[in-house]
This record gives structure tokens, C-alpha cells and sequence, in this order.
């Protein structure tokens, strides 16, 4: 009871000595100013060549939170029963043919098992050789019949092209195919290979990659489900943790052999998933920090010395905050060894609130060197007079941060470690090497501001102090609806928890796995559930299918295909009628390069004599196209023949591997679940029985409502679901919760310290008015602004509690040390401009993240752009107008 009634003795005594303590601590930094200097750049040069050696980055999201919430429980326990489906790199292989693409993916998949120090497993899924002798077992019946009915349509057709695969052969098929009466069916068939032709024609012609195959049409679109678009291959990489990369080798691995079978196959090879996401974050967010900082430093210069005319007063201050900085570094690595994708935002955070404090001692130190040119008493008195404040800063802008430790959010928690011990850095870099420097580098009259401006800057103070004074029921009046209006509109705040939004979607791994995202087929937001054998997976996938934002359901038994007899007999059919196509043909003379372009011209000749049927038709337009397409080939080759080998490869380089292919699909055995091949099984069922089930979503889930729709759907049947779209879900609530209990907390703890040491509760609730009211208004402006908040800008939070608090206390106290109750005088004083140049600069340091190429921390600095504006305004305009409205009580 004694610490907190007014005027207590107790209290008093320990202010005092503390005040003295500074002003000791500050006197002997000036007298021994050089050792000083010399001392801390030495300290400060050692301390960073540390902290360049073994500061590393980690952007793992699952490292942002507490290990033991129950999903993370869940996904360990997964990835400990299928370890093989963790730290996966997911290459995807499109463009070319379909023939093409399967052979760089089995080119691929042979290379990295020669590799195992690079990769533990790799996996083909569905593309292996299994699928390629059972894949038409996995049909319908009325596809299989389908397709039955297309290549007797076209078997004559592939035995012309089987006995002869060249150009000579290729253009013989399709004047075959012309000159006979096609069917309706056929006419579509037909009318779409030519516009596949055309393209392929064209791009020979101009250079471009190869086009799609024209099979892709004629064979293999007959089920409404064409021949997958894409290849997939599933790497399980070895990440070295002692490296800054851990994934680099296995990435610089697939890159550099990935472009060489680009380049022989005429593919596109991507590189997507967890890893290859991470690893190019990791680069993006480097990028965007070291861009940040450095504009952050450079704007913050400039708006200290337009404000301040004095470069050596701008330059102890930007001194102290740079040693303080990398001191900050030191004590991230050593204490902690890392810097999360949160806390990589302390740099910047630091800057603007470390400035805060050196602008408030510069202020006040020229204010009173300016009396008498006295460096030693200016020093001081301006220590004396805002020592206490600056402390007292410091400690509640520490107990917000530090609100954050007990959180579930381990991203916010070592932020706030960092940006509360940060806070006691910053003060004591300024109470130390800030003075030490200014005695190094001592101010001259001519150095501070001339008195004819500050004849017109007391001008300005008096003109807006009046305005303030004069207006302040307006601006109560207008303050009072814009409140209300935020208290309404606040429950409507939007939280955009999927940290995919916060990534840069040029990069190559974002935006592959967007594109996949579209696709139900692809998406990557698979969730994921484990059951205890098979039969209780196939009952819980019974159940999960009746949900309508499921589109499928895969569990092991899902690989054994239904309908088996009949198919095998339809396909029995099929083999009949391919005999003749699929048995070994006689030798055929490969044709000369002439002979293959005679049949072009042969073929261009049929297509001259085409009667047209249906003038705008889909067959005689595409004709038209395909006779202008080889027209313009024949006119720029000039009779040359250099262009027949491409032109070849291109049209029927891939069709005896096609053929080929077809016989293995055509001579299957039935399928039984000893019959799956390991790799398949191992995916799906664990040594101890517990077996996988893979539930796909009917939608693309990027957008949240989509998401959580489907995530609670799931979550209905299967309590225990987890995988990436689940993880999004309750890694957001976590934030939420995280945000919510630390700002309570430190509103508490600060009001708390406030009372305790102002001893006042009118002054105390005065000092948290601006905090309080920021943080409301800040939500009202993210609504107004459509701006979410999201996992990067929530940190803006915690500043907002940081500043807030700090500019009260600032002016509280400089009115409470004049002896006076009138709020003009703190107006007017060194105090209100400190804390405008303060707002000012950290505007211009936050700012600096709006130009990061990082989308997460360009919206953080935009957010904070807004927040800082909110609290100079709650700071100098509606906190004054209040207190002038009690003062006129």
C-alpha cells in the first residue's frame, strides 16, 4: 500500500535516485568519451562479425507455434507413421507430350535414386511402371467401351503409321484418313488434330517449344478425363539444419538437371511443395529485410536532418540506434539462434521505436544547449528531465512485447522476447553511446537551430497549441460518432489466415502451386486422416464421401478397381483388334528427307481437294488454318529440307513409345491388393497396419471461407483430420487467441506500471487514452480500407501498444514537470515536436516495408503506415483537446 498512495515517500526516494543514477551514468559517458567510442565500436565490430556468422533464418510456419497444441500432436504423429511423405519436393512436368513428359519424369525419377545422399525416396505417383500395364483397369466400364469403339474407328489409320513412322507415313494416315468419309465423330476427332497440327506446324516454323500431341486428341481424349496434363514425381529430400539452405542441395540438384531435360524433352519441369516454398521465401523475405532496413535507415536520416539542421546531432542519434541494432542481433543469436518469419521484423521494428527515444533526448538536449551553450549541463538537465520518461517508455513498451511469451504463438512470442529486451538495448544505447558521441562530435552554435527559427517554429507551436485549444469540442464532437461507429463495425474484422497469401505468387513454387490448387484433381490442400487398419479406413472414407465439399475420397482399397472381369474382357476385345497394329511389323525403308516432304505436299494437295462440308464448321476451318500453317513452312524452308528432323520429332517422334505403351495396357492381370506394387502400398498403409485416407476437396480451398468450409465438414467425421488445410485453420485461430490475450494482458500490465509509478489514475487512464484509442481505430481503418489482418501485419498490434503508451507518457509527464495544468505549455515545448519528428520518422522507417517484395511485409508496412498516423493523431490532437476540456472544468 505504501508504493501506490499519492505523493508516496517511498516512491519519491527511489525516482530521485534513479534520476541521479542517470545523470551520473550519462556525466561519466561524457568524461570518458572517447574510451567510450572506442570501446563500443570495438564490442559492436566483434559482436556482428558473430552475429554474421551464425544469425540464420528459419521460415519453417509449423516452427511459429507451440509444439504441444493438439493438431501439431496430430501431425506429428503422422509424419512419424508415414515419414516418407514429409520434407517433400513436388516436381511438376507439363508442357510437350504426354509421351515426352512421362520419359523426363522416369529419366528424373532414375537420376535422383542415384542419388540417395540427396533424396531418401522418390515417387511416382500413378505414372509408374504398374499404371503403365493396369492404368485401363482404372476406367469405367462405359469409358473402356469408349475407347473401344475409337480404336477400331482408327486402327487402319495406326497400322499405316506402325509399319511406316516417319513424315512419309504420318501425312499417308491423315490422307487416308481425309479421303475416306469420316464419321461425325471422326470429323470432330479429325477437325481437333488439325488445330493440334497447325500449332505444331507454326511452332516448328517460328521455334517455339513443341506444341501438345496430336494423339492427345485423336487417342487419348476419349474419356472425358484426358491423359493427365502434367507429371508428377515426389521426392523426399535430406535437409542439412546446419546449413543457412538446408534444402539447397537437393533444389540446385533438381534445377540444374531439371533444365537439361527441359531442353531434351521440350518439357516445362517446375519445382513446388513445402521445401522449394520455403527455400524461396527464405530468399524473398532476405531480400525484403536488407531492402527495408536499408530504406528505413535512409528515410529515417532524411527526415531527422530536414527536421533537425544538424548533422552531427542526427548523426550520435542515428549512431546509437545503429549499435543498438546489431547489439539486439548479438542477443538474437546467442540467445535464440534464429529469427522466425515474424521476428524477422524486429530490424525495422527497433528502428522506429529506438529513434523514439533518441529524438526525445536529442530534443530535449538541444533545447537546453541552446540556453547556454553548455554541452556538460545541457546534458544534464535534458537526462534529468527525460530520463524518467524514457524509462518508463521503455519498461511499458517491454511489458507489451513481453505480453507476448505465454502465448501458443511461438512467432509472436520470440518477437516479443526480442522486442522487449530490444526496448532496455535501445534505452541504454541511448543513455550511453548517444552522449559519448555528442562529446566527440560536440554541437556549435552555428550546428543548432538559428533563433530566427525557432522564433517561427514557437510561432507555429503557439498557432496549432491555439488551434487545438479553440477546437477541441469539435473535435470531441466528431471524436464521439467515429468511436461509436468503430465499436459496431469491429466484430466484422477479417482475419486471412492462410500464410500462402502472404507469399510472393511470381515466384516459381507459388505460383505452380496455385495453378494446382484449381484443379480438384492436383490441389495440394489435401487433408488428411489416419485410421487404425483398413477396414475402419473404408469406413470412415463411406462416411466422408456423403460430405458435399468432398470430391474424393483415396484410401489403399481404392487402387483395386471394381468391375474387374468385365473390363478385363472389353480390354481382351480392344487387344483383338489391335493385333494387327500391335504384332511386330515388317521392315520398312526409312524414308529420305525429300520423300518425307512430298507426303507434306501430298497431303497439302488432298487438303486443297477437300470439298467443304460445312464452310463454318470446327473440320473446315481448322483445315484452312493447317493448309496456311504449311504453306508458310514450304515458303520459308526455300526448298530446303533442314526443317524434316524437328518437324519429325515433333509429329511422330514418340509414337513407337506410344505404341509400345499401348501393347503393356493391353495384356493386363486383374489387380488384388497383394498385386499393388510397395511404393503404392507403403503410401497408403503403415508397417503397424495404420492405414492413410486422402480426402480432396470439390473446390479450390485458397479462399478461407472455402477452407474452413471444407475443414469443418471433414472435421465432423474425422476429429483426428490434419494436413495443410487444417494446419491453416487452427494455426489461425492460434494467432487470433495469441493476439487477443496478449493485448489484454498488456493493457493490464501497462496500466498497472502506469498507476504504480504516476500514482495519479486520472493521469494514468490519460496516458492509455491514446493506446486504447489507436488500437480501436486501427481496427475500424483495416475495414474501411479493406486492408485483412493477416499472419505478418498483426504485428502491427504490439507497436500500436509500444507508441501508443509511449507518446502519453511523453506529454503526461512533460505537463506534470512544468508545474502547470495547462496542456498548451506541453504543446509548445520540445516534447509535442519530439514526438511528432518521432511519429514522422518511424512512418518513414515502417514505411519502408510497403516496398518489400514480400507481400506479407508489404502489407505489414502499409498497416503500420496507417497505425502511425492514427497515433500522432490520438497523440496531438484529440489527447490535448481532452485534457483542455478537463482543464476547463
Amino acid at each position: 500500500m505504501l508504493l501506490v498512495r499519492p505523493g508516496g515517500a517511498v516512491l519519491d526516494r527511489i525516482g530521485q535516485g534513479y534520476q541521479a543514477f542517470l545523470v551520473r551514468l550519462v556525466d561519466q559517458c561524457r568524461r570518458a568519451a572517447k574510451w567510450v567510442v572506442i570501446g563500443v565500436l570495438a564490442a559492436t565490430g566483434l559482436s556482428t562479425v558473430y552475429t554474421v556468422k551464425n544469425l540464420t533464418l528459419d521460415t519453417d510456419p509449423g516452427h511459429l507455434l507451440d509444439p504441444d497444441l493438439p493438431f501439431m500432436k496430430l501431425e506429428r504423429d503422422f509424419y512419424n507413421t508415414f515419414p516418407q511423405l514429409d520434407d517433400l519436393i513436388l516436381v511438376v512436368v507439363d508442357q510437350g507430350s504426354a509421351e515426352r513428359r512421362r520419359d523426363a519424369v522416369h529419366e528424373l525419377a532414375a537420376l535422383l535414386e542415384r542419388h540417395p545422399e540427396l533424396f531418401e525416396s522418390v515417387y511416382q505417383p500413378q505414372q509408374d511402371e504398374f499404371f503403365d500395364k493396369y492404368g485401363l483397369l482404372y476406367f469405367d466400364v462405359e469409358e473402356l467401351w469408349r475407347l473401344d469403339e475409337r480404336l477400331a474407328e482408327w486402327s487402319p489409320f495406326l497400322g499405316t503409321l506402325a509399319q511406316d513412322p516417319s513424315l512419309r507415313g504420318f501425312f499417308a494416315l491423315l490422307t487416308l484418313a481425309l479421303e475416306r468419309e469420316p464419321t461425325p465423330e471422326q470429323q470432330k476427332v479429325l477437325a481437333d488434330a488439325f488445330a493440334l497440327l497447325s500449332e505444331a506446324i507454326e511452332a516448328q516454323r517460328l521455334g517455339k517449344p513443341p506444341a501438345p500431341s496430336w494423339k492427345q486428341t485423336m487417342l487419348e481424349d476419349v474419356t472425358g478425363r484426358n491423359d493427365p496434363s502434367r507429371g508428377f514425381l515426389l521426392a523426399k529430400s535430406r535437409l542439412d539444419y546446419s546449413s543457412l539452405e538446408a534444402a539447397e542441395g537437393p533444389l540446385d540438384f533438381l534445377r540444374r538437371h531439371g533444365a537439361g531435360l527441359e531442353e531434351r524433352f521440350g518439357v516445362r519441369i517446375r519445382l513446388t511443395g513445402p521445401i522449394p516454398i520455403e527455400a524461396e521465401e527464405r530468399e524473398t523475405v532476405a531480400r525484403g529485410i536488407g531492402l527495408a532496413a536499408g530504406l528505413s535507415l535512409l528515410l529515417v536520416s532524411f527526415v531527422l536532418i530536414a527536421g533537425f539542421r544538424s548533422l552531427r546531432l542526427v548523426g550520435a542519434m542515428l549512431g546509437a540506434l545503429v549499435v543498438g541494432l546489431l547489439w539486439t542481433a548479438f542477443f538474437v543469436v546467442t540467445v535464440i539462434g534464429s529469427l522466425n518469419f515474424i521476428s524477422a521484423s524486429v530490424p525495422v521494428l527497433f528502428i522506429g521505436l529506438g529513434v523514439d527515444f533518441g529524438i526525445q533526448f536529442g530534443l530535449r538536449y538541444r533545447e537546453e544547449f541552446d540556453r547556454d551553450d553548455d554541452h556538460e549541463e545541457a546534458l544534464r538537465r535534458a537526462v534529468a528531465g527525460v530520463g524518467g520518461a524514457l524509462t518508463l517508455a521503455a519498461m511499458a513498451a517491454a511489458l507489451s512485447f513481453f505480453s507476448f511469451l505465454p502465448t501458443s504463438y511461438r512467432g509472436f512470442a520470440e518477437m516479443g522476447l526480442i522486442a522487449g529486451v530490444g526496448m532496455f538495448i535501445a534505452l541504454l544505447a541511448n543513455l550511453t553511446v548517444f552522449p559519448a558521441f555528442l562529446t566527440v562530435f560536440p554541437l556549435s552554435r552555428s550546428g543548432t537551430t538559428n533563433p530566427a527559427d525557432m522564433t517561427e517554429y514557437r510561432s507555429r507551436n503557439h498557432s496549432f497549441a491555439g488551434s487545438i485549444i479553440r477546437n477541441r469540442r469539435v473535435i470531441l464532437g466528431v471524436l464521439v460518432p467515429v468511436v461509436v461507429a468503430a465499436v459496431v463495425i469491429v466484430p466484422r474484422l477479417r482475419f486471412d489466415f492462410n500464410a500462402l497469401h502472404l507469399r510472393d505468387s511470381s515466384t516459381e513454387s507459388v505460383s505452380t502451386f496455385q495453378e494446382l490448387l484449381e484443379d480438384p484433381d492436383t490441389s495440394p490442400y489435401v487433408i488428411q486422416v489416419l485410421a487404425e487398419n483398413l477396414p475402419a479406413a473404408e469406413a470412415l472414407a463411406d462416411r466422408i464421401r456423403t460430405v458435399s465439399e468432398v470430391d474424393r475420397v483415396l484410401t489403399l482399397s481404392s487402387f483395386v478397381p471394381g468391375d474387374q472381369e468385365e473390363k478385363l474382357a472389353i480390354i481382351d476385345e480392344m487387344a483383338l483388334v489391335l493385333e494387327p497394329v500391335l504384332l511386330p511389323q515388317p521392315a520398312v525403308a526409312p524414308p529420305g528427307e525429300d520423300e518425307e516432304v512430298r507426303a507434306m505436299k501430298e497431303f497439302r494437295a488432298a487438303l486443297g481437294a477437300h470439298e467443304p462440308r460445312n464452310p463454318r464448321g470446327d473440320l473446315d476451318e481448322n483445315l484452312n488454318t493447317l493448309k496456311q500453317a504449311i504453306d508458310d513452312l514450304l515458303r520459308d524452308s526455300r526448298g530446303s529440307t533442314g526443317f524434316v528432323p524437328d518437324l519429325r520429332t515433333r509429329l511422330v517422334g514418340d509414337f513407337p513409345k506410344w505404341l509400345e505403351r499401348l501393347r503393356g495396357l493391353l495384356s493386363p492381370d486383374a489387380i488384388t491388393l497383394d498385386t499393388l506394387p510397395q511404393s503404392l502400398t507403403n503410401h497408403y498403409s503403415a508397417r503397424n497396419g495404420r492405414t492413410r485416407v486422402e480426402v480432396f476437396p470439390v473446390e479450390n480451398v485458397e479462399g478461407n471461407l472455402a477452407l474452413r468450409r471444407f475443414v469443418t465438414s471433414v472435421q465432423q467425421h474425422a476429429p483426428g483430420a490434419i494436413g495443410s488445410p487444417v494446419s491453416i485453420l487452427e494455426a489461425g485461430q492460434t494467432i487470433i487467441d495469441a493476439c487477443a490475450q496478449a493485448t489484454l494482458v498488456a493493457v493490464m500490465l501497462s496500466a498497472l506500471l502506469l498507476f504504480v509509478v504516476l500514482r495519479r489514475l486520472g493521469e494514468t487512464l490519460f496516458v492509455l487514452l491514446p493506446l486504447v484509442l489507436t488500437l480501436l481505430l486501427t481496427v475500424a481503418a483495416c475495414l474501411a480500407l479493406g486492408i485483412p489482418l493477416n499472419l505478418a501485419n498483426v504485428i502491427a498490434l504490439p507497436l500500436v501498444l509500444g507508441l501508443g503508451i509511449a507518446f502519453g507518457i511523453y506529454l503526461i509527464l512533460r505537463r506534470r514537470e512544468a508545474g502547470s495544468r495547462s496542456i498548451v505549455e506541453v504543446l509548445r515545448s520540445s516534447t509535442s515536436r519530439a514526438v511528432l519528428f518521432s511519429a514522422l520518422t518511424t512512418m518513414a522507417s515502417f514505411g519502408a516495408l510497403g516496398f518489400s517484395p514480400h507481400p506479407g511485409m508489404a502489407s505489414l508496412g502499409i498497416l503500420l503506415v496507417v497505425v502511425l498516423i492514427l497515433a500522432m493523431i490520438c497523440a496531438l490532437v484529440i489527447l490535448p483537446a481532452l485534457l483542455a476540456e478537463f482543464e476547463q472544468r
